[in-house]
Parts: structure tokens; C-alpha cells; sequence
């Protein structure tokens, strides 16, 4: 994985300690807001006149959903335990 090799590097470079198991929780936490932004712009951008029909309740409830989820994923506030 070149992110985690990088930032790695870039944490000794700081003199910071690096924790490789939070630092992909993090990415697994941001990677889908990101990824929903854009392609939101991306969408904008090919389609301009499609993103004029689509309420802002619409996208802002999608990413308060990211946006929990991610918090969650991070956090672990609430656990699916195996029976």
C-alpha cells in the first residue's frame, strides 16, 4: 500500500509516532465522502441539467449518512456482534 508507506515516511520525517491500524481506519472513514463529492462534481460537470432536479435535501441526507457512517467506522459506536 503506497499511502500507508508514505505516510509512514512523512510521520518519521515529523518525528510523530505512526499507528498504521488507525491511520486505515481514517482512510476507510473519508475515502467514501470523498468519493460522493466527486462524483457529485463530476456529475455536475457532464450533467448540469440533471443535478438541477435533485433536491438539496436529497444530497445533504446522503452525506449526513456518510458522514455518520464514517463516524461510526472510526469510533466504533455501534458493533454488529456474531451470534
Amino acid at each position: 500500500m503506497y499511502n500507508i508507506k508514505t505516510a509512514r515516511k512523512k510521520a518519521e520525517m515529523n518525528g510523530v509516532s505512526f499507528n498504521e491500524k488507525l491511520y486505515v481506519k481514517r482512510q476507510d472513514a473519508l475515502m467514501p465522502i470523498a468519493l460522493f463529492y466527486g462524483i457529485f462534481i463530476l456529475l455536475s460537470g457532464i450533467f448540469p441539467s440533471l443535478v438541477q432536479y435533485i433536491p438539496f435535501e436529497a444530497f445533504f441526507i446522503i452525506l449526513l449518512i456518510l458522514i455518520i457512517r464514517g463516524l461510526n467506522h472510526y469510533f466504533g459506536w455501534i458493533r454488529i456482534e456474531d451470534e
